[in-house]
C-alpha cells in the first residue's frame, strides 16, 4: 500500500462489512479475487473467519466503519471445514491461475510479433528509396502476416505493450495505425482485399513526413505558423512518393487523405463526407487516436481513455460516424493502458481488450501482497461485483503503485488471436 495508507492489526473476530482488508495470506490459500479488498457482506466474514487466522490488518483510512470492540478471549487458529462453495471458489481461483499462465504466454507471443514487425518495418523505411520495389514488396508481406492473424474465427483481444519492447521508437505509430485500422477494418466487416489496402495505406500513411526537417517533428514547443503549413504539406508530399511506388491508388488517397475531415475543416484539400473514401476514413480515425496518445511533447500526451473521451465529446463532427462508434466500441470505454480504479478500490491498469466484449477489459491490479511478477490480472467478465470507477493519469498515481502497474510512457498495441480462454485471467 502506499505510505499514506496505514494497517492495523485487530483480532479476526472484529472484522465487519465495511473494513478494508489485507490477508497475509499466499494468494492461493484463499477464495477471494486479491489478497486486498473491502468486506462487502456476511459471508465474506463468514468465510474469512473459516480460514484459521487470529488476527486482521485494516486500513481505516480507506474503511466505511470502525471494528468491533475486541472479544473477551482472543480468536482461536483452528480452522473451519471450508463450505462446498468456498471449495467451488478455490477450484475457479485454480481456473483462473491457468488463464493467467495462459494470458502471459499470449502476452509474450505478442511481444515478440510486435518486436518482429517493428524491424520489418524498420527495415522498409531504411530501404525505401534505396530498393523501392523491394520495401513495398515487404511491407505488403507485413500487413498479410497480421491479417492472416487476425481472420480467424477467433476473438480478438487487443493488448498494451511494454516500453521496453516498444521502444522510443518512430516506427511504432505507424505500426499502431496500421494494427488498430485493420481490426476496425475487420469490425466493419469489410472484405480481406480493402482490409489490406487499409493496412497498406496505414504503414505508409506518414511517408510525406521523411520530406519534413526533424526539427520540426520532434518539435516539442508550439510550431509557428509558417512551420505548421510546411508540416500540412506532408500529404501531399506522401501522395507523390506512393505514386512513384507504384502504391495502389485506394493507398495513396489515405496517404493523401488521412487528415481530412468529415466538416471540411481538414486538410490539405478540405474534403467533405462522401468525399472522402471509406478506406481513408478509417485510418483517419485511428490516425488521431494515436496522435492524442503519443503526442511529441510526452507532456501533453492523453490518456487512452482520454483520447476517446476527447474525440467522441469533442471531435465527433470530424469523423464517420458508424466507424467512430464501431472503434470506440471495439477499444472499449477504457482502452488498454488506462490507469483505472476499481469499486473495490483497487489500483489497476486495462492490460488488454477483448473485442467481442468492450466493457469488460482485463485489468492487472495492485497488490502489495503478491509479487509484480505474478501480479493479478482480473477478467471483469468474471466479477460482476467489480467494475471500474474512475480513471487516472499515471502521474496521480502513488509512488508504490506507479512502481508496481508500470505504465507505458508511450502506448504502443498488439493483439492476440488466442482463443476465447486465453483471454480471461
Amino acid at each position: 500500500m502506499s505510505q499514506t495508507e496505514e494497517f492495523l492489526d485487530i483480532d479476526v473476530a472484529q472484522i465487519r462489512v465495511g473494513l478494508f482488508i489485507t490477508l497475509d495470506l499466499h494468494w492461493m490459500d484463499h477464495p477471494f479475487v486479491t489478497n486486498t479488498f473491502k468486506i462487502k457482506d456476511e459471508d465474506q466474514i463468514k468465510t474469512i473467519r473459516r480460514l484459521g487466522l487470529k488476527k486482521i490488518r485494516y486500513c481505516p483510512s480507506k474503511s466505511s466503519g470502525k471494528p468491533l470492540d475486541p472479544p473477551k478471549q482472543a480468536s482461536t487458529s483452528a480452522p473451519i471445514q471450508i463450505s462446498p462453495e468456498e471449495q467451488a471458489a478455490m477450484q475457479a481461483k485454480k481456473t483462473r491461475v491457468e488463464r493467467l499462465s495462459q494470458h502471459r504466454q499470449s502476452v509474450m507471443k505478442c511481444e515478440k510479433q510486435l518486436l518482429e514487425a517493428t524491424r520489418a518495418l524498420k527495415a522498409v523505411n531504411h530501404n525505401l528509396f534505396s530498393r523501392p520495389q523491394e520495401s513495398v514488396k515487404a511491407a505488403q508481406g507485413l500487413v498479410d502476416k497480421m491479417i492472416d492473424s487476425l481472420l480467424t474465427d477467433k476473438d480478438i483481444a487487443i493488448h498494451a505493450m511494454n516500453d521496453k519492447v516498444a521502444g522510443e521508437d518512430v516506427y511504432h505509430h505507424s505500426l499502431n495505425v496500421s494494427i488498430l485500422a485493420m481490426i476496425l477494418a475487420k469490425e466493419l466487416g469489410l472484405p480481406k482485399e480493402e482490409i489490406s489496402l487499409v493496412g497498406l495505406g496505414a504503414v505508409f500513411h506518414d511517408i510525406g513526413k521523411t520530406q519534413i526537417p526533424d526539427r520540426i517533428l520532434r518539435k516539442t514547443e508550439p510550431l509557428t505558423k509558417p512551420e505548421q503549413n510546411f508540416l500540412a504539406q506532408h500529404p501531399i508530399y506522401g501522395e507523390e512518393i506512393g505514386r512513384s511506388l507504384k502504391l495502389p491508388l485506394a493507398v495513396q488517397e489515405i496517404i493523401l487523405h488521412h487528415h481530412e475531415h468529415m466538416d471540411g475543416t481538414g486538410y490539405p484539400n478540405g474534403l467533405r463526407e462522401a468525399g472522402i473514401p471509406q478506406l481513408t476514413r478509417i485510418v483517419a480515425i485511428v490516425n488521431t487516436f494515436d496522435n492524442l496518445c503519443n503526442h511529441v511533447n510526452i507532456a501533453k500526451s492523453l490518456t487512452p481513455y482520454e483520447a476517446i473521451s476527447t474525440m467522441f465529446a469533442k471531435q465527433r463532427a470530424l469523423f464517420d460516424p458508424a466507424a467512430l462508434a464501431l472503434f470506440i466500441r471495439s477499444m472499449g470505454v477504457y482502452p488498454p493502458g488506462t490507469i483505472v480504479k476499481l469499486s473495490n478500490d483497487l489500483w489497476g491498469i486495462v492490460v488488454s481488450m477483448n473485442v467481442k466484449k468492450p466493457l469488460k477489459p482485463n485489468v492487472l491490479v495492485y497488490d502489495p501482497e503478491v509479487p509484480k511478477q505474478e501480479a493479478i490480472i482480473v477478467d471483469l467478465d468474471e466479477q460482476p461485483d467489480i467494475a471500474i470507477s474512475k480513471t487516472f493519469r499515471p502521474a496521480q498515481l502513488p509512488r508504490d503503485v506507479f512502481d508496481y502497474l508500470s505504465p507505458r510512457t508511450r502506448i504502443t498495441y498488439y493483439f492476440d488471436d488466442a482463443p476465447d480462454s486465453q483471454n480471461k485471467a
